[in-house]
């Protein structure tokens, strides 16, 4: 029965359209094209959903470029208590005949995750206690795809995946910016802080 009911709870509050695509452009040549699998049904979600992802004019404009923002949305995990999802792109920056200027457009990486029961936004710091944050630096760089320094100081974008949390440094240097770090929830929960998502069997399976 409670498996039902966190069945019928979780396609009330987090089902989702049919794929769709939000564009924008101005006068100027500024524009963006953002993929993602349905806005969220549940108003606070849906508002916090577009806010994330779906970029206001201002962040779009530069003075001296025009700007292209490409990015695709995705859900990584999705349980009756818990949404979470990353959105994947590039910014780039175009001179004023279209070609793309530098050599390393800037990447974005964008990521939220939401408690449908308290209706909000989970931290890092509702996640992972405070005074575990060195311990949690060491995994999430012995899980890095690429052998990088990750700082306890860094205030980390994450998301859920089945496999486990995934962890980026937002502050890294653009080159470093997309790496992601996958460690497994068996590896998070000691670090749990109290009231942990991690401690839902639902997103961990522990």
């Amino acid at each position: 029965m409670k498996r039902l009911l966190g069945l019928m709870l979780l396609l009330c509050l987090c089902w989702t359209a049919p794929a769709e695509t939000y564009r924008w452009s101005d006068q100027r040549g500024d524009k963006a094209s953002v993929e993602h699998p349905g806005v969220p049904k549940n108003p606070a979600l849906a508002k916090a959903f577009k806010a994330r992802f779906f970029p206001k004019p201002e962040r779009l404009h530069d003075p001296d470029f025009l700007v292209e923002w490409e990015t695709t949305v995705e859900v990584g995990r999705s349980t009756s208590h818990y949404y979470s999802a990353v959105g994947r792109g590039l910014t780039l920056y175009k001179d004023s005949k279209g070609r793309v200027t530098g050599a390393h457009p800037g990447k974005i990486m964008e990521t939220l995750t939401w408690d449908l029961r308290k209706n909000k936004e989970v931290t890092l710091e509702q996640m992972i206690d405070r005074g575990q944050f060195s311990k949690l630096a060491r995994l999430i760089g012995d899980h890095a795809e690429v052998r990088d320094p990750f700082s306890a100081q860094a205030h980390y974008g994450f998301y859920l995946r089945k496999n486990g949390v995934a962890f980026y440094d937002p502050d890294a240097p653009h080159a470093a910016f997309g790496i992601e770090s996958v460690v497994p929830y068996a590896e998070l929960l000691p670090l749990a802080a109290p009231h942990s998502l991690l401690l839902d069997i639902g997103v961990t399976g522990h």
